[in-house]
């Protein structure tokens, strides 16, 4: 063909090693539009209606995908998707999704098919829960004009452990002593920054004492 299909699929995409599991990068090769239009081109040509399901699942996550990640106002405008506008009312569609995708993944769950393991969905399901809650919440009683989901369901415990890691030289199986000692030099790191003090005043200070 003059035009390749899921351009974005090659072989690290299917056979990554153990590290290459958790790239973000990989995964969203596979939950692209590029792929979903692909499964649908060979669907209706080719006669692929057992890909019918896979396509759907794809848009699927690629929906929830843009939805929680709006960090900024324009994002929606520039990228000519209108999932990816902020949420600005308590009874924004969007908000309606993330609760209908609880309960799809309730159902899936609960039929004991082949899927995510128990933990992710308790994690996955909470967190749509969570995040529409707080949208209304925001919203309706605190005025709020929009909500940007990315910034909600943004995780600063992994910001904070990479921290942590690379002041641990970079080892990622770091020692509860080395997050003593890191988290010391970091609380130190912020209290300087934010009292405006100089490491001479410091020096001038503990000499005084």
């Amino acid at each position: 063909m003059s035009l390749k299909e899921a351009h974005k699929l090659h072989s690290k995409v299917f056979y990554p090693t153990s590290i290459e599991k958790v790239s973000v990068k990989l995964a969203l090769s596979i939950f692209s539009e590029s792929t979903a239009n692909a499964l649908k081109y060979y669907i209706e040509n080719e006669g692929r209606i057992e890909w019918t399901g896979t396509a759907w699942f794809i848009e699927l996550v690629i929906k929830l995908w843009n939805i929680l990640n709006v960090k900024t106002c324009t994002k929606g405008k520039r990228k000519r998707n209108y999932h990816m506008d902020p949420v600005t009312s308590p009874a924004d569609w969007k908000l309606e999704f993330l609760k209908e995708f609880e309960d799809f993944l309730q159902t899936w769950q609960d039929a004991k098919t082949k899927g995510l393991s128990r933990e992710t969905f308790l994690a996955t399901r909470q967190t749509c829960s969570a995040i529409a809650d707080c949208c209304k919440h925001l919203l309706g009683t605190m005025d709020f004009k929009f909500v940007l989901l990315g910034h909600l369901q943004s995780d600063p415990i992994e910001s904070r452990f990479g921290w942590l890691r690379q002041m641990a030289g970079g080892n990622y199986f770091i020692s509860v002593r080395q997050i003593v000692d890191s988290d010391a030099k970091i609380r130190m790191m912020s209290l300087l920054k934010h009292s405006k003090l100089s490491l001479s005043d410091i020096d001038d200070f503990i000499d005084d004492i």
